[in-house]
């Protein structure tokens, strides 16, 4: 019966620790840093929308609510998004998920949508009825936090590159409009 030496098996766990390490270092930072779900939806002014696909080739700003009582949350972010962000070239979506209403009140709800929202800002409201768990998962949703608006900010690959769940602020909106000029200027 052949035993191991003591320091044999420290070289041999060294190494495997090594290897795994470069392993880790050698991923693209798309896999360490997170990519939103594919998605596929209508967006209120009636055309096709689809994520990745239809990011824009500079950073793109991602509104998402859960709840019907989002809402107010939303509405904050994206009237703050769509000020700071306007001629600059960054795209914004307001994405409201319908997936946990009944499919019969889903049209009711869709309308009043469009009835609150201005004809100019509808190519930016995409309601989505498939794919919450997925991006409840992305966005690390929290049941204390159910009524939030969950912020990112995402490359035109699908990256996320920054993110939020709390309540707009100027400070807030400062930090994002940093991290998407730092996001643009690659």
């Amino acid at each position: 019966m052949r035993v191991s030496h003591p320091t044999r098996m420290k070289k041999t766990v060294s190494m495997k620790t090594l290897c795994l390490s470069l392993a880790l270092l050698a991923l693209p930072l798309t896999a360490l840093a997170g990519n939103i779900p594919a998605a596929t939806g209508t967006a209120l002014d009636g055309h096709p929308f689809v994520l990745p696909r239809d990011l824009s080739p500079k950073s793109t700003i991602l509104i998402l609510g859960f709840t019907q009582h989002s809402q107010t949350a939303t509405t904050a972010w994206e009237k703050a998004t769509r000020s700071a962000f306007a001629g600059t070239g960054v795209s914004y979506f307001d994405i409201p998920f319908l997936e946990d209403a009944p499919g019969f009140i889903r049209p009711m709800i869709l309308r009043s949508i469009r009835k609150q929202v201005p004809e100019p800002l509808r190519p930016h409201f995409v309601p989505l009825t498939t794919g919450q768990t997925a991006w409840k998962q992305t966005v690390g949703f929290t049941s204390d936090a159910a009524d939030a608006a969950y912020v990112l900010l995402v490359d035109r690959n699908g990256v996320i590159v920054w993110q939020t769940h709390e309540v707009y602020s100027p400070a807030l909106l400062e930090q994002l409009s940093l991290a998407s000029k730092k996001l643009d200027a690659r």
